[in-house]
């Protein structure tokens, strides 16, 4: 069976969930794109691949930035993850075509492929679900469909975590959630080099 059929598969099992009416109205994808712009921290996530379920336990803090490149519908997001006790900052651009946004990225040796969309949510929060290709070195192929919460602050009210949990079951994903910490981030370092610069005048 090829990835891309495997993929098709995964995105046609999520829109069957969506078929109920309450779920249509929880999986409202968010249409304004500017909405996601600036830094967001990530509270908590799930994925129907248990691989990277494992390694997000691994994964003590993360946050991200939307930055939109002018002219264009692309945005670079920055991110940085505290994993092992150990911080992983990268940059990367993404592309957006209607509803659909891709994100394109090296990591470790594998080539990573996430299509998938923003959804309306809480407020100042942003809700990203996609689908998943890795590609490693040795030709092995793997998918998996992720869903991924990130809030402003990093706090999450307990009827916003109870709605989020809910697109999580209408997009068939199971009660799997792994929270991360919002106070062990890693340093921003743009914000570090800001610092330093106005030190030396």
């Amino acid at each position: 069976m090829s990835a891309q059929f495997c993929v098709a598969l995964l995105a046609l099992s999520s829109l069957t969930a969506a078929s109920d009416p309450d779920c249509e109205e929880l999986l409202k994808p968010l249409e304004d794109r500017s909405q996601v712009s600036g830094k967001w921290i990530y509270r908590v996530g799930t994925s129907t691949s248990e691989e990277v379920l494992r390694e997000l336990q691994t994964l003590s803090s993360s946050w991200i930035e939307y930055i939109p490149i002018l002219g264009s519908d692309e945005m670079t997001m920055r991110w940085a993850e505290k994993v092992d006790g150990k911080c992983i900052l990268g940059s990367v651009n993404t592309t957006s075509s209607e509803n659909s946004t891709t994100v394109i990225f090296r990591y470790n040796g594998t080539d990573y492929e996430d299509v998938g969309k923003y959804l309306k949510t809480c407020t100042d929060c942003v809700l990203w679900t996609g689908n998943t290709m890795s590609s490693a070195t040795n030709g092995e192929t793997k998918t998996s469909r992720n869903l991924f919460l990130f809030t402003k602050s990093g706090k999450l009210d307990d009827d916003d975590l109870e709605v989020f949990k809910k697109q999580a079951a209408c997009l068939n994903f199971a009660a799997n959630f792994h929270f991360a910490g919002i106070t062990d981030l890693c340093p921003d370092e743009k914000e570090a080099a800001a610092d330093v610069k106005e030190g030396e005048q």
